[in-house]
Order: structure tokens, then C-alpha cells, then sequence
């Protein structure tokens, strides 16, 4: 079972970061993701599989001023 920010998440085999997100229903466009504590850029998304025990952390970027 996945832990994103803190919540279980049903593993799914082949699981990447972007079926993550989607699972999440995570819509903003300024991303961070760390799997692990690792970070992973925005251009790896779909190519990053992640693990049934990961740890990912998604965190939303906002601006203001």
C-alpha cells in the first residue's frame, strides 16, 4: 500500500507517478513530488514506476503576493 502525504493509496501494478497524481485527483499545474524523499522532475512523471511500499509526498506550488 502507497502512502501519498500521509494517506493510503491502493498499489496498482505499473503504477507511475503520473497514474499517482491522477489517482489523487491532483489538478494544479505546479507540482513538486518526492518519492522516497527523492525528487522527481516534472518531465519523469510517466516514465517513474513507483513501488507498493513508497512514500510519496506531493506538495502544490503557490504564489502571492
Amino acid at each position: 500500500m502507497l502512502k501519498v502525504n500521509g494517506e493510503p493509496l491502493k498499489y496498482v501494478k505499473d503504477m507511475t507517478v503520473s497514474d499517482v497524481i491522477k489517482a489523487k485527483k491532483f489538478s494544479f499545474p505546479l507540482l513538486i513530488v518526492k518519492i522516497d524523499g527523492v525528487y522527481i522532475p516534472r518531465e519523469s512523471y510517466d516514465a517513474t514506476p513507483v513501488s507498493d511500499d513508497a512514500t510519496i509526498d506531493i506538495i502544490h506550488l503557490i504564489s502571492g503576493g
